[in-house]
């Protein structure tokens, strides 16, 4: 999967420096002026950031300069469908369980209360795939960056623990701006918002790397990002209300993070597993 792959420290360096400065400005204009066209324009900014270190890691290895080189470096290689159905049904898995919990507790904040899961679903389902597709168009960039790039750059430098330590904890700061002044998370206590957040993406960054490697493209990344954000907000957390749905389900909810986090450690256990025995 490393075939046409190559990395410096340069490259790093040049990556983190890249998507900091850019990033900031993107992130003043969200939390300063409020400005939503931004949104897009940020999470695409560690994909320009990637292409400009994958430019700089081509020319340090000193082999010609080739597009095929310089998109390999982040992430664009075809992969097998299972892991492509993997990064849509992860995210299913880990937000749903949470709701139905949540559900069960509080039928009265359910918008299907009564009405089977078979035909919530079902009738879920349209919003669930065109959303998928849609959320492509904005998730793709931060994968580009986050597990196109930085994790196998890293992984190749520092080992696969410390690529996933790094990655997750940088991607979790790189969100805190938009927690702290852009109004991510209204209506949260800022301090649980902040320790909440951190550790329910953080072991979704880890799943989103994991598949990185063992699929050695971006694309089921970009899939599980994209249909991560549809299912909590444009179809879960539509059909739930109540004032208190934050601290149980969503990014801040602790049945969440239960759940993210049991996924994230299994999937690292086998990881390890199958690469001992190589």
């Amino acid at each position: 999967m490393n075939q046409f792959r190559c990395y410096s420290k340069k490259s790093i360096t040049v990556f983190f420096i890249s998507v900091i400065c850019l990033s900031a400005v993107a992130e003043y204009l969200i939390c300063r002026y409020q400005y939503m066209w931004a949104y897009p324009v940020l999470m695409w900014m560690p994909a320009v950031s990637a292409m400009i270190a994958s430019a700089v890691a081509v020319k340090e290895s000193g082999e010609p300069f080739t597009l095929k080189k310089l998109f390999s470096n982040v992430g664009f290689h075809t992969c097998k469908i299972r892991y492509v159905l993997a990064g849509i049904l992860l995210p299913l898995l880990y937000l749903l369980v949470p709701y139905m919990i949540y559900w069960k507790m509080y039928p009265e904040n359910f918008a299907y209360s009564g009405v089977p899961l078979l035909l919530v679903l079902k009738d879920c389902l349209p919003v669930g795939i065109i959303g998928i597709f849609t959320g492509l168009l904005t998730a793709t960039g931060e994968e580009i960056g986050w597990r196109g790039f930085l994790v196998p750059a890293l992984r190749e430098k520092v080992g696969v623990r410390k690529a996933l330590l790094i990655t997750g904890l940088f991607w979790c700061l790189w969100h805190f701006p938009l927690l702290i002044w852009g109004g991510y998370t209204e209506g949260l206590p800022l301090l649980y918002s902040l320790l909440a957040f951190a550790l329910c993406i953080f072991p979704v960054g880890v799943i989103c790397g994991l598949l990185a490697l063992q699929s050695g493209s971006v694309w089921p990344c970009a899939f599980l990002h994209a249909a991560h954000n549809n299912y909590d907000r444009a179809v879960f957390g539509l059909i739930t209300k109540g004032s208190d749905k934050m601290y149980y389900v969503s990014e801040t909810g602790i049945f969440t993070i239960v759940c993210v986090w049991i996924i994230a450690i299994i999937m690292f256990i086998r990881f390890r597993k199958k690469e001992t025995q190589k």
